[in-house]
């Protein structure tokens, strides 16, 4: 699609190699014991400048698309990081998710600027293939998942159960300000699944839920509308954000999160914890999507852009969950101690299947679940 030309490569070896001549070498000091750094740090900071410089000013020979505005800083250093080790430039492009791949696929019948590698959820993957726009391999680089957040002034362990949240707020007094025991984004589906999901299975087919309408399902979905009384949570007001706050300002004790907030916690004394179970006999079962890069099927160059996803993939991953918020779905990822209680969550959820329709699936479930929370009777078979 696009070719290097002489320039690109005169001007990428040079670049690389000021970035090899400015290499900082360390000496040890005998009276501080301390190791200094012995090059300017200047002259380090030139040379990645000039490297950026040089990736901006050549053609850029792929295309990448990504809809997630947290990745621009990410995707635009791994752009340049490549540059650097391979003289290979790609554009980095963010589009708007609305219609997202409904954009990549008219970009690229009409073969306008259209990506060769792009960023998507796997429950988008389906809808890909349909459309023509995505070769069989896919490349993991991140998850979605759901985690617990508690007050560890509160629950020096992690809880056990929902139940158990509920019976500590009958036999103790919650403190000043605080207003919920439990919180969690209960307009969302995603967030409300957990609650119902051991009984539901996907018809990946046309993606419709299936249940037996058995008692386990009507217990769980009782379960559910019960905590309707007991926690306060208005649909209308709510959404991830607020309970990201709430939590972080003491105004709840317990919290349901994304594990892409967990770096927006700034509560003094928490705990991150798996889902816990609902009772002493009824699992919670967690969900999960994860993100991945497509190779598009229509590119002229599939080979370039598999290899810019590997190198995403294997490369740049300690650089991901800071600059992104994200968490690696590598199993050699570097993570502390909240982001490997996300990482063992998402192994241990159901992930969401893809399909063409998945968006349809998510739109009826959260409105039977509101529905639920808002008073309505269980749904029947």
């Amino acid at each position: 699609m696009k070719k290097k030309t002489k320039e690109i490569i005169e001007t990428t070896t040079l670049a690389v190699g000021v970035i090899l001549l400015s290499a900082a070498a360390f000496y040890s000091s005998k009276e501080t014991g301390k190791t200094e750094l012995k090059t300017d740090r200047k002259e380090q900071i030139t040379s990645e400048q000039e490297t950026k410089e040089a990736y901006e000013a050549a053609q850029k020979e792929l295309s990448f698309w990504y809809s997630d505005a947290d990745c621009r800083n990410y995707f635009e250093q791994c752009a340049v990081d490549y540059y650097a080790k391979t003289g290979i430039a790609v554009g980095i492009r963010y589009v708007d998710e609305e219609s997202y791949l409904e954009q990549i696929y008219d970009a690229t019948m009409t073969e306008e600027d259209y990506p060769d590698l792009y960023l998507a959820w796997n429950d988008a993957k389906d809808k890909a293939y349909l459309y023509g726009v995505a070769t069989e391999e896919e490349y993991p680089l991140f998850f979605d998942t759901l985690v617990m957040v508690y007050q560890k002034e509160n629950f020096p362990e992690a809880p056990e159960s929902i139940s158990e949240i509920l019976d500590y707020g009958q036999n103790n007094l919650l403190g000043e300000g605080v207003g919920n025991l439990l919180e969690w984004n209960v307009a969302d589906g995603f967030y409300d699944y957990p609650f119902v999901g051991t009984e539901v299975e996907w018809n990946e087919t046309d993606y419709t839920l299936l249940t037996t309408y058995g008692e386990k399902y009507n217990d769980e979905l009782t379960f559910f509308k019960n905590l309707s009384e007991t926690v306060g949570i208005d649909t209308d007001e709510i959404d991830r954000n607020q309970v990201v706050e709430n939590f972080n300002q003491g105004a709840s004790l317990c919290a349901i999160i994304d594990s892409d907030d967990l770096n927006k916690m700034t509560a003094e004394n928490y705990g991150v914890c798996g889902l816990p179970m609902l009772d002493d006999t009824t699992p919670m079962q967690g969900v999960a999507r994860t993100g991945i890069l497509l190779v598009n099927e229509f590119s002229g160059e599939k080979d370039m852009a598999a290899d810019f996803a590997a190198f995403i993939e294997k490369e740049e991953v300690d650089a991901l969950h800071a600059m992104t918020g994200h968490i690696s779905t590598d199993e050699g990822a570097s993570r502390d101690e909240a982001e490997q209680a996300a990482f063992m969550q998402y192994q241990n959820s159901q992930l969401v299947p893809d399909a063409a329709n998945a968006g349809e699936f998510w739109s009826e479930f959260t409105r039977q679940m509101k529905a639920l929370w808002n008073g309505g009777s269980l749904p029947q078979e």
